[in-house]
């Protein structure tokens, strides 16, 4: 129920801001853009709303609901799309993470909600395209084997700059993956938090 009122919310935030007709190549591009901004950490929120805007997405953050359960939700509403993160975890590399992700269902067409239980074949090919996006997946292995499995702050912000991320996707990735502890305290300069939500 929670989560649906989210949605709901969001959605009516979307319908008082008609965006133009959704266009899948303008929507492309707005991708791509997206992706440059992820060391922009001032900006890039307004930024990608009227790039996305532009294509035909309503890009909505809203504060998170407790027990909702949901990270994200795409919705199509009439001519154009609502995509739609709450702040549960803004930490920088879960935003840019969660954002793919949704961005992953709409380039998939697999509009809906995304929480704990949702089918799991939607939900992994969304997770593999927002961790192929943020970070491609040859370079990512070959990053893994020339620092076998060991990593310093400067490979990590090394490599960063390298494929133009923000260093703290490259920490979350490897986290994730098992690859640094969390909490390791070598790397907190890395993790940056997003306040976006009043």
């Amino acid at each position: 129920v929670k989560a649906n009122i989210m949605v709901q919310i969001a959605t009516n935030q979307a319908l008082n801001n008609p965006a133009p007709k959704f266009d899948r190549k303008k929507f492309s591009h707005a991708v791509n853009y997206a992706l440059t901004l992820t060391s922009n950490h001032r900006d890039f929120y307004p930024l990608l709303c009227h790039a996305f805007y532009e294509a035909g997405v309503n890009f909505v953050i809203l504060p998170n609901m407790p027990g909702s359960k949901i990270n994200g939700a795409t919705k199509k509403i009439r001519s154009n799309i609502m995509l739609m993160v709450n702040d549960r975890r803004l930490n920088a590399d879960t935003f840019w993470f969660t954002l793919f992700h949704e961005i992953g269902h709409i380039v998939n067409g697999d509009l809906g909600i995304t929480f704990e239980g949702r089918t799991r074949h939607a939900e992994d090919n969304a997770d593999t395209f927002a961790e192929n996006q943020l970070i491609p997946a040859d370079v990512y292995q070959q990053f893994l084997r020339e620092c076998n499995h060991y990593f310093t702050l400067q490979d990590i912000l090394s490599f960063a700059g390298q494929i133009d991320r923000d260093p703290g996707i490259v920490l979350g990735r490897l986290q994730n993956d098992g690859e640094i502890k969390y909490g390791d305290r070598r790397f907190a300069s890395l993790q940056k938090k997003y306040k976006i939500c009043p």
